[in-house]
């Protein structure tokens, strides 16, 4: 399945974004390129694990994730990416493992970042 993001130069010189015909101003957010990577590996993260525990049940209260890229000392990307995870709940080790464990495994974002993949490019005259 293909999914297609638009991404486009305005007159005023803001990024706007958009996939699916919901989009908005990218640059209007204050945020850089790199940041909505960042989010949306802990989003992506997030909803996996909201998935998994209310399919199996689990009650969890004030879920919290913290993504932290760090930089690369001198190429342009990060080196490591570390998520955190903080929530309330009565729940025991093994059952907060395996969330961690669903949580990393069934994201697209951050599946897609461990085994990257070919990235083209490819100019289209109007």
């Amino acid at each position: 399945m293909e999914k297609v993001a638009t991404v486009k130069l305005l007159e005023n010189g803001h990024f706007y974004g958009e996939v699916n015909g919901k989009g908005f101003d990218l640059t209007a957010t204050g945020l850089r390129a790199v940041d909505l990577m960042l989010i949306s590996v802990g989003y992506c993260f997030g909803l996996t694990v909201e998935a998994y525990t209310s399919h199996k049940g689990y009650r969890i209260e004030d879920l919290k994730i913290q993504v932290v890229g760090r930089k690369h000392e001198r190429e342009n990307r990060y080196s490591e990416i570390t998520i955190k995870v903080s929530f309330r709940s009565d729940l025991d080790q093994k059952q907060i493992d395996r969330i961690m464990e669903i949580g990393k495994r069934g994201c697209t974002v951050s599946n897609t970042m461990l085994k990257p993949p070919q990235i083209k490019t490819e100019f289209i005259p109007e």
